[in-house]
């Protein structure tokens, strides 16, 4: 089907899930939801909606689900990267995940989803913004890795000094000062 034609479809199915969204309460009517995001991340997947679906659905299953339904994100984050490796969609879905994993103490998973980054920082040296870094520090502090959690605080503190993160980067650095010295 051309991509025209996808653009078209998604569109109304995309129109057809804010219509189910108004019938009920969001908890009764998401399961009708999320059937209707899969189904026009399958039938449109070069349609544009085809990636926003993607970070919805994603979203759905962070916030709307207790506890987060965690592995289910993480499988369609994992076919979101596959099928659109360079998508401008892909930092809002970071987002999403990281601060889910933040709220619920998920340090292991916060760990996995940045360790690319951090990866192509110690290959490249290049560290395109200060959250990769500073989140994957807030995860080793978080797990008692102190030794760890000083090196990425002291590089987004050299690399970002003026960010949000470069600021809570110093202070925790001073904080781990002041656990090792007791």
């Amino acid at each position: 089907m051309p991509p025209a034609e996808q653009d078209k479809r998604a569109l109304e199915l995309f129109q057809k899930i804010y219509e189910t969204l108004d019938k009920g309460k969001r908890a009764q009517v998401l399961p009708e939801v999320e059937r209707l995001y899969q189904e026009l991340i399958d039938s449109y997947p070069d349609a544009a909606l085809a990636q926003e679906s993607y970070w919805r659905i994603i979203v759905i299953c962070l916030n709307d689900h207790t506890p987060p339904a965690f592995d289910r994100a993480e499988a369609y984050y994992n076919r979101f990267i596959a099928r659109y490796p360079a998508s401008q969609v892909k930092g809002e879905i970071d987002k999403a995940l990281s601060d889910s994993y933040y709220r619920n103490k998920q340090w292991d998973r916060l760990i996995k989803l940045f360790t690319p980054s951090i990866r192509l920082y110690i290959e490249k040296g290049k560290l395109s913004k200060p959250q990769d870094m500073f989140m994957y520090a807030e995860a080793k502090l978080n797990l008692g890795d102190l030794v760890e959690a000083e090196k990425g605080y002291r590089i987004v503190v050299a690399l970002f000094p003026k960010t949000r993160e470069g600021a809570l980067s110093a202070a925790r650095l001073e904080e781990i000062r002041k656990r090792i010295s007791k």
